[in-house]
């Protein structure tokens, strides 16, 4: 009976070795895979660079609209860009207190790519601060996020971004732009 339950164990020491193993070894990626998908998000932002340097190259009908709101933005300007297929480029301003900003939304067939924000701010006497950021974006997820020229680890600042680029969007229709963002 003694040799039996040896067996056994042994048989099922192995299994649960094999079964442990395999799991490890499948959670783990391989580096090839790690490769291959820096290479596709690699190729989204140069895509994604491409698609934003075409943009600014050609000529864009644009219109133009301001807008203020209390606690939010004391002279907002929204200035839609189109091309023959539709809006394909928004920039935001305004000012507040010591503070300004300057947002321009880049888009592909009306979903938000390339988010480039600057803020300029600080105390009425003192040192004005100047801060840029930048987020690829494909499917209103962000590839690659940048704080001045280093790359950053993505945030609520990138969602937030992204969602203030959609919500920018979406208000043209209605152009309750203080509703869009200021909310």
């Amino acid at each position: 009976m003694t040799f039996c339950k040896t067996v056994v164990q042994l048989l099922l020491s192995f299994g649960l070795t094999n079964v442990a193993f395999s799991q490890v070894t499948k959670s783990v990626p391989s580096q090839q895979n790690l490769t291959s998908n820096k290479q596709m998000v690699d190729q989204a932002i140069l895509a994604i660079r491409q698609d934003v340097q075409k943009i600014n190259s050609k000529r864009l009908k644009k219109e133009h609209y301001t807008y203020e709101s209390a606690g939010c933005t004391e002279d907002g300007v929204v200035d839609y860009y189109f091309d023959e297929k539709g809006i394909v480029k928004i920039v935001e301003s305004g000012a507040i207190g010591d503070g300004s900003w300057v947002n321009e939304y880049y888009y592909r067939s009306g979903k938000v790519i390339f988010c480039f924000e600057t803020i300029v701010g600080g105390p009425a006497v003192g040192k004005v601060t100047k801060t840029e950021y930048r987020f690829y974006v494909k499917d209103d997820s962000p590839l690659k996020t940048m704080e001045e020229a280093k790359t950053v680890k993505s945030d609520s600042k990138a969602s937030e971004s992204i969602g203030t680029a959609n919500r920018t969007f979406k208000a043209y229709a209605s152009k309750d732009f203080a509703g869009a963002l200021c909310n």
